[in-house]
């Protein structure tokens, strides 16, 4: 959590016919006047009455003929739609340099930023061992302003188990990315996984069973039920032998505890 490109692509030269061009000679067929563009451009045509010579239309083609029709424009946004799709299914087929060579490309060309596609380059490039640029394009993701706490808790994990800073920069890096999803995002799977680290002292992280178990609660009670509760019960279940607990509560008193 890549084999051959698509063959898919848009020959421009049979999609806009420049009106002027001349005719070829011999028994070539005669080429249409109008291109795909000035076709669909007679939809927008603005009328404008004139009292003493009638009514008069202005062509908006007359002075932007080199720009793309509409209907161009819609073309690559679905094209690149279905090729996004197919970079996904390639990176979760474990193909990551497949699925690279599809969404660099679409990353370039994009007018306006597309997360989902940094997500997904951010996610093969991770798996291809290549943690500089998977830190690049997975922070992007973590700090735009609209993500609900996945790409934040994702790029915390990430700095927890792949990141080249020091330990000490790592482990806070990575805690305080966790700790922002599940706290100022109220991500779930953010609160889990910290309660996992503090309770287990897993990424060199100091354990800390108090703030493991607050955690745990938390993500318990926000729908990670069976995970939180087989992890707290675990670790309780060693405490007890080790004498450091006295018993391990029920569940429901601990989860409301």
């Amino acid at each position: 959590m890549p084999s051959t490109k698509s063959k898919r692509s848009l020959d421009l030269s049979s999609v806009i016919l420049l009106p002027n061009e001349k005719q070829e000679k011999g028994t070539q067929k005669k080429k249409s006047k109008y291109s795909i563009y000035h076709i669909v451009m007679i939809f927008f045509k603005i009328k404008r009455k004139n009292n003493k010579n009638g009514d008069k239309s202005v062509d908006l083609t007359s002075e932007k003929q080199n720009e793309p029709s509409l209907e161009f424009i819609f073309t690559v946004t679905d094209f690149d739609k279905e090729q996004i799709i197919k970079a996904k299914s390639y990176a979760k087929l474990s193909k990551y340099s497949e699925a690279l060579s599809i969404l660099e490309p679409i990353s370039k060309q994009s007018i306006t930023i597309d997360y989902d596609v940094l997500y997904w380059m951010g996610f093969c490039y991770e798996y291809l061992k290549n943690y500089e640029l998977a830190d690049h394009y997975y922070k992007s993701c973590a700090d735009y302003i609209l993500d609900d706490g996945y790409w934040e808790t994702v790029y915390g994990k990430f700095l927890l188990e792949h990141s080249n800073l020091s330990n000490e920069e790592r482990i806070e890096k990575g805690i305080n990315r966790l700790t922002s999803a599940a706290n100022k995002k109220r991500y779930v799977s953010a609160m889990y996984i910290l309660g996992k680290i503090y309770i287990n002292g897993l990424y060199d992280v100091k354990p800390d069973f108090i703030k493991g178990d607050l955690y745990l609660k938390r993500a318990y009670n926000g729908g990670e039920k069976e995970r939180a509760w087989a992890i707290y019960e675990k670790k309780a279940k060693e405490l007890v032998s080790s004498g450091q607990l006295s018993k391990v509560p029920l569940e429901h008193i601990w989860a409301n505890s």
